[in-house]
Parts: C-alpha cells; structure tokens; sequence
C-alpha cells in the first residue's frame, strides 16, 4: 500500500506530491512532538510578553535554520544502504570520535534531564488546569510512565503495532496545534487581536537585539531616573530570547534521533525527497501554527500592559531586579522592609514589572477566561498535556536509540527498552529532581552541554556532506547551495551558543560561571578536533 502511495507521488505534481506524502509521513512528526515540549511553551509565552506581535518571525526563522540542517541529516542517512554506515558510524570513521562519541553522551544527557521536565510539565497541567489540584504528584507520573512506556514497548515491536506510535504522535501534535489554534480563532472573531501588528510582526525585526519594541517607549520614557535600566532590561530580555531560539529550535537529541526514525521507516535513497517533505509537512508547519499561536494569545492578553493578569511572584521578580538597582543592600533586606519598598515604589515601575513578568499556561489560561469561559483551563490543561506526553516519548525513543547505538546494536529491542526507560524513571521521579537545588545541578549542566554540542553535530553534518570518502558518488551536486546554507545556520547556531555560554560566565552564580568556563573553552576545541580529524580523514588515500 505504502509502495503504491509512493509511486503516485513519483508522478504527481507538487500538490498532489503534498497529498500523497502527507500520508507517508512519520519522522517529521516524530520532530515537531519533542520541539512542541515545554521549552517552546515557556519560550513562545514570554515572546508573547515581552515582544507581542513584534515577534512571530523568530521562531519560524530559527526553526527553518533547524529544518536546513535535519535535511542534511536525512540526506546523508539515506545516502548509504548498509546499515553499518549509519551517521554514528560515518562521525567516527569520518570526522572524530570524540566528537560521535560527545554527539551520543550529549544526547542521553538532555533525555534523561529534559524528560523529568516534560513529566512535570504534564502534573502541573493535571493539577493546574484540568482538575487534578488534589491528586498526589506521583500518582499523576506513575500513571505517565505507565502510559508512556506502554507505548514505547509497542513501538519497539515490528508490525502494525509498531506503527501504532506513529498515529498517536500525529494526534498527540494534531491536539496541540488545534488547541492553541482554536484560541487564536476565539480571539479572532471576538476582535481581540490588532491585525495590522499582527501581519506587521512576521517581517524579520533584528534591532529588537539591540532595543525594546516601540510599545515601551512611553512608560521607560517615564521612568525617569531608571529609564536606562529598563531600557537594558528590556533590551537583554529581547536579545537572549531571540538567541535562544535560534539555538534550541532543534534540539541536540533531535539531530541524533532522526536517522534511527527514518532507518525505522526503512526509507533509501529513492525517498530523500519524500524526507524533505516529511520535515516540511510534519515539523515546520506544525510547529509554525502551534508556536506563532501561543505568541498570539499572549500578546493579545499581557504584552505592553499595565493591568494584564500576572501572578504575584513573578510580578515581584521583575519590580525586585529594579529595586535592586536603587538599593545596593536589597539581597540583605528583611521581608518587612523588601515589603516597604515595594509598595513605594514609583507606579511606572510597578507598571513595567507588570508588562514583563513571566507568564505560564495556567495565567493565560485565566487570563482568557472572558472569551472562553470555563472551557479556557480545559483547552490549555489538554494541549498542555499532549505536549508533555508527546515529548516524554520522544524522549524515551531517542534514549533507546542511543543507548543501542552505545553498544553497537541501534534498535535491539532489549537495549532500546533499558535506554527508553531511563529518562521515564527520571520522570516518575521528577516531583523530587525537577525542583530546588536539584532542578539546577541537573539543569544547568545539562543545558551547557547541549548548548556546547548543538553547534558541534551541525558541523559533523557539514562535514559529512563535504566528504568524498563518506559519501563518494552521493556528494550533492548543487554543494554551493547546501554549503552556503548549512554554513549559515551552524554559523547562527554557533553565535546563539557562545552567547548563551557567555551569559553562564558572567552569572554571579558559581555553578553557571563554572559550566560557562567549560563551554566556552569545550566548545572551540571540540570544534578544532572535528576539522582537524575531517581533514586528516579526508587526505588518506
């Protein structure tokens, strides 16, 4: 069935090949379901604030840039037709093993940390939004490590089993989309969005890394004394997050999961086409809709202000920072006195710390009650929910495959279960690890070292399509192009995390400042390593 689907396609033109491989699509999906997880969430909530409208072209850019180099990935895998010169094995044969090596152990790293995030990500919209406020912490994971690992086992199975997840995933992701979407439909018809910055905001705006969005002109204008620290604090919020997503559309999990999901498919070389469309249809659409429609529903409600509804803790972080730069003492201060402050403080500073104050799903959630009434925690507890359960999956399955490619054997299913397990015990655990102290020890490492390895596999990919000892014949015949193109985004994935880096190094916390150390110093070498051993590799005869 899937060959004559196939073949259909061969002989289509362009919208029927969109038809046809619509239906034949899978590792595409199996993308988006891990980048549409909670960093995104967290990610597109505070774009919404802080930018509005201003910045929904950033994440479809960043994630192009991420789609550009998967491409890359799903080329050179479907390049070779024996098993054993999959891309783990062409990054040690061809460029280092330090660095194939770096790619694998940075990879089981983010699964098993970023998993327990997923996990309680998936409790707190149990508990916050759809009812759950009374139910124990590890109940709620124990039941999603029940569910999630039920279908991990069958995906690690053959037959129509296996191809149960595939379905499960394009729904889990199809539910976040409509979900967010039908918010946006919501405010749309109730006139709750200004069209005209909304169409203005999908033009590229880089000066926003450099100043705050024209919305905030009048009240840091007002600020008197303290217009220049809310303009810098404005200005930095604007610039790391715009950085950061363009170093975390695509994930370093994400460049070592697609291989094995498209070696899973059994795809070859005559399906290289049906894989750029597969990205196209089942991660960059997806993830545009769902992403671009947080930011608006966020920017409708929050961005720019004053009375927008905000939760008293993060109110007060903002209007701390701020407090902090009057009051050199301010950290040594009883809760009395923090109080005095507060409350005396000028109410255009109370005003700004309202505008930029970080807000979560359950906010928005209250935040749109009058357009959507009882159903508004409904609607974000369900799209909530399936973005957790998806991305814990994913989690599990690029787990599995590294941990198999460890020992030698991608896929065997003993292997690929003990490896899927790991970051769903780290999940049941994670009322316990995912907060406090232990949420930074496992953190802060944990994102230093995807944010160091990130750049590191895109140049493992960009020498890989530059090598005629590993792809011989198969070199892309347009090199110009795919290396301009894959230069530019390693290049902006490269900038986005030095900056990231540099921001640890410069944190007064000691535990960032070190890590900072590492990736700063890592970072450069590992690179120096992979050249290096490329060229070597490269001039053998």
């Amino acid at each position: 069935m899937q060959n004559e689907i196939f073949q259909k396609a061969q002989v289509a033109g362009f919208f029927g090949k969109l038809f046809y491989y619509a239906q034949l699509s899978g590792p595409g999906w199996i993308q988006a379901a891990v980048t549409l997880g909670g960093g995104t969430l967290v990610g597109a909530l505070y774009l919404g604030v802080v930018g509005g409208y201003q910045f929904l072209w950033l994440q479809p850019l960043a994630m192009l840039c991420g789609i550009i180099m998967l491409s890359a990935i799903s080329y050179v895998t479907l390049s070779k037709d024996d098993i054993e010169d999959r891309p783990f094995e062409l990054a040690k044969k061809h460029v280092s093993p330090v660095l194939a090596w770096g790619w694998l152990v940075a990879t089981i790293i983010a699964d098993v940390v970023f998993c327990a995030a997923q996990f309680a990500l998936g409790a707190d919209a149990i508990q916050g939004n759809l009812g759950g406020a009374h139910l124990p912490p590890f109940l709620i994971t124990g039941l999603l490590f029940i569910v999630a690992f039920f279908l991990i086992y069958l995906f690690s199975g053959k037959g129509k089993a296996a191809r149960v997840i595939d379905s499960v995933i394009k729904i889990l992701v199809s539910i976040i989309v409509l979900a967010f979407m039908g918010v946006v439909i919501v405010l749309m018809w109730n006139n709750a969005v200004n069209w005209s910055e909304l169409l203005g905001g999908l033009i590229p705006d880089f000066s926003a890394l450099f100043k705050p969005t024209e919305s905030y002109a009048e009240s840091i204008g007002a600020a008197g004394n303290y217009s220049g620290f809310w303009n810098d604090y404005i200005s930095e919020s604007q610039r790391n997050i715009i950085i950061g997503a363009f170093g975390t559309a695509v994930g370093i999990n994400m460049t070592f999961l697609l291989p094995y999901s498209l070696m899973k498919k059994k795809w070859e070389k005559k399906h290289r086409e049906l894989s750029r469309f597969d990205l196209v249809l089942g991660l960059l659409i997806p993830f545009i809709l769902g992403a671009s429609a947080l930011i608006i529903s966020t920017a409708s409600q929050f961005h720019a202000k004053k009375d927008g509804y905000v939760s008293e803790a993060a109110y007060h972080q903002v209007l701390d920072e701020r407090l902090k730069a009057e009051h050199s003492n301010f950290a040594t201060l009883d809760d009395g006195k923090v109080a005095q402050l507060r409350q005396a403080a000028p109410q255009v500073d109370k005003d700004l710390s309202v505008m930029l104050a970080k807000r979560n799903a359950n906010d928005l959630a209250k935040a749109l009650k009058p357009f959507l009434g009882n159903w508004s925690q409904l609607i974000f507890g369900i799209g909530i929910l399936a973005m957790a359960l998806s991305t814990m999956l994913v989690h599990m399955m690029m787990n599995g495959y590294a941990v198999s490619e460890a020992f030698g054997q991608p896929g065997k299913r003993r292997l690929f279960l003990i490896g899927a397990v790991i970051p769903a015990i780290a999940g049941f655990f994670s009322p316990l690890i995912w907060n406090g102290a232990a949420k930074t020890a496992l953190a802060v490492p944990a994102s230093v070292i995807a944010t160091t390895l990130l750049p590191i596999a895109y140049l493992i990919f960009l020498l890989l399509m530059n090598s005629k000892k590993a792809l011989s014949e198969e070199l892309p015949k347009k090199r110009f192009l795919v290396n301009t193109l894959m230069i530019g985004a390693t290049g902006i994935a490269t900038f986005a995390s030095i900056w990231a880096l540099l921001g640890k190094y410069r944190s007064a916390n000691i535990y960032d400042h070190q890590f900072g150390i590492v990736g700063l110093i890592g970072l450069p070498l590992l690179a120096l390593i992979g050249i290096v051993g490329f060229m070597r590799r490269e001039a053998k005869v």
